[in-house]
């Protein structure tokens, strides 16, 4: 199904006179709700302590990068969103070191190949020609050269093989690091593997009625993910995806292959390989504090990029997340568990999140995860004066993890984030990555998952160029992207039992002021009753504006609601409205200071207003 070109451009534009809207009648919206925005009244209550759109902003600016890296059909997209950052993950799954460790490159088809690593250079080149710094997920899966020396739990400590992986984490730390930073980016931020909490391939063989014919992934590419835990601890023809959790002692030798929530992967696999790479950042950072021209620029170790999910189990039988054990044994040197002590640095702590999590549709899942990191960061910071501040990064997230619902592209999507956003803000999360750029999986003949929370839908056409449109969310991002200035308060009264709530800001050096409305009901994003939803009427009055009295001022309205910017409804509507943002240009007049806007109405979704100032029209 394609569009046709003038469906492709941005919404047609019309004036509408100073009567009132007319996007809602009474008799079609429920009762208004007043929203008073105060130009001179700034709030703030994010990290920064006087920027939270900028610190909301550093949480949806970056996002996996696409697979199909040669593409340009992403370009516009980053520039709309005013992306900063992606993230690359398995980009170094084949890259290796020669059997000295002097020489980095990569390996593939048993052989190597000395220099740049494939496909990382690649996936390196597409992010810095568009000038995205990169976030790099690393060592998923165990190098080629380590292969002979079998899982790293089994190494001989006084061996080689301990050595040689230090080297082969020096070499890919300086190569990513030196080719970001010659590429113009000011930072890179590492992660190592990625949910190693709930990730392991499934044995080869498998079969839910012959268990004795489990075999196990063979090491290095694409193999076993947890390659540092020696399977032969383990019980292998016990695997099952849907295992209970376990919390026993490491030792215990009957019990199966790690999956699920087993505190195991902790030491058997994430900690110990954080260590490693935790010093080849200090050790690269030592190296290249001698150029001068990476002056100001920085390296930083993030973890442990866990899914959360020992939150829903651990506390029922009064045990620590694995969380918060990461934490303890990355910062705790007087920590006394079974579980050796690491010690490694940490910038940023670094966790994942979807929408729904707690069955709800609200944020409490979300707000425990976050509280219990704060307080286990900032009881070890009360007994390691040498700990840094560690900042919160959401690494990954989105409005739902459940691909078969029309959540991630349509309009409950966006209203969903437009709420979260103001909630991780309230949080004081440091920066985050939304899932991904596009659906697409590069192989045509795979059909992109429209359902994925990512901010492009890919309509392939055999040996004609795809089609990209954007999902309501990447929309969302857009008008994000539009607001400048500090925020300001924006009181809301009246509409028993509104769902309505709003995001404000004024910019003080161009004049204009920037209101983003939401209506977020989790009942209606994450539930059924969707059919009987009726608008709630709005009420918009902005004080202090430093025009004349008695001038015109033109306001830019962009809307998402299940009409309209939304793919979802692109895909019901035989008439396919265009998916893109949509914005129409209203005018009023400025009565003392003050603008008054009366007659709208918002159903489940988002409505930004950016009122300009009298000498603009767009």
């Amino acid at each position: 199904m394609r569009v046709c070109k003038h469906r492709l451009s941005l919404a047609s534009v019309s004036f509408l006179a100073l009567a009132s809207l007319g996007f809602a009648s009474a008799t079609t919206s429920r009762a208004g709700t007043s929203i008073t925005v105060s130009t001179q009244r700034p709030y703030n209550i994010g990290l920064s302590g006087n920027d939270d759109l900028g610190d909301l902003k550093k949480i949806y600016q970056s996002a996996n990068s696409p697979s199909e890296q040669a593409l340009d059909q992403f370009n516009q997209i980053i520039t709309d969103t005013g992306m900063k950052r992606t993230r690359l993950l398995l980009s170094d799954v084949y890259c290796d070191v020669d059997q000295t460790g002097d020489v980095f490159g990569y390996t593939q088809d048993g052989v190597f190949h000395p220099g740049d690593c494939q496909p990382l250079a690649w996936h390196l080149e597409w992010a810095l020609g568009r000038g995205l710094s990169p976030h790099v997920a690393v060592a998923a899966f165990m190098p080629p050269r380590l292969v002979q020396y079998g899982p790293g739990e089994s190494w001989n400590r006084n061996g080689p093989a301990p050595a040689l992986f230090q080297k082969y984490a020096n070499a890919l730390v300086r190569y990513i690091a030196k080719k970001s930073f010659d590429g113009g980016a000011s930072s890179v931020i590492f992660e190592v593997s990625n949910e190693a909490d709930i990730a392991d391939s499934a044995p080869e063989n498998w079969s839910d009625t012959n268990p004795s014919a489990y075999r196990l992934k063979p090491l290095g590419s694409w193999g076993r993910w947890l390659w540092w835990m020696d399977p032969a601890k383990y019980v292998l023809n016990q695997w099952t995806p849907l295992q209970t959790h376990v919390m026993s002692k490491a030792e215990d030798p009957t019990l199966s292959y790690p999956y699920g929530l087993d505190a195991r992967r902790l030491p058997r696999q994430l900690l110990p390989v954080q260590k490693v790479f935790s010093q080849a950042i200090v050790n690269i950072r030592n190296e290249l504090a001698a150029n001068q021209s990476y002056n100001g620029k920085t390296l930083e170790m993030a973890g442990p990029a866990l899914v959360g999910l020992s939150f829903n189990y651990y506390p029922a039988e009064n045990l620590p997340t694995l969380e918060e054990v990461f934490l303890d044994q990355t910062f705790n040197p007087l920590a006394d568990t079974y579980l050796a002590k690491f010690n490694a640095r940490l910038d940023r702590f670094s966790f994942h999140y979807y929408g729904s999590t707690d069955g709800t549709g609200g944020f409490a899942f979300f707000d425990n995860l976050v509280d219990k990191a704060k307080a286990k960061l900032d009881a070890l910071k009360k007994n390691n004066a040498n700990m840094p501040d560690v900042k919160l990064f959401l690494s990954e997230w989105g409005p739902t993890a459940y691909e078969a619902t029309d959540v991630n592209y349509s309009h409950k999507g966006a209203a969903w984030t437009a709420a979260f956003l103001s909630e991780a803000v309230k949080k004081k999360i440091s920066m985050g990555s939304y899932l991904i750029i596009g659906d697409g999986q590069g192989d045509p003949n795979i059909t992109p998952f429209l359902g994925q929370a990512s901010l492009l839908h890919k309509v392939p056409h055999g040996d004609k160029p795809a089609d990209y449109y954007p999902k309501p969310v990447a929309n969302l991002f857009k008008m994000y992207n539009k607001m400048s200035g500090q925020r300001v308060q924006a009181a809301l009264t009246g509409g028993a039992g509104s769902h309505l709530n709003a995001f404000a800001t004024w910019d003080g050096a161009n004049s204009t002021a920037n209101i983003m409305v939401y209506n977020y009901d989790p009942t209606r994003v994450f539930g059924n009753n969707i059919s009987t939803e009726t608008p709630e009427g709005i009420s918009l009055e902005v004080d202090n504006l430093p025009f004349s009295d008695g001038s015109t001022v033109t306001i830019e309205r962009y809307l998402i609601d299940a009409n309209t910017s939304n793919l979802a409804k692109f895909y019901s509507d035989p008439t396919h409205p265009d998916p893109n943002l949509q914005r129409i240009l209203l005018q009023r007049t400025i009565h003392s200071g003050k603008l008054v806007l009366t007659g709208d109405a918002l159903g489940l979704g988002v409505v930004l207003y950016r009122i300009l100032p009298p000498t603009v029209v767009p």
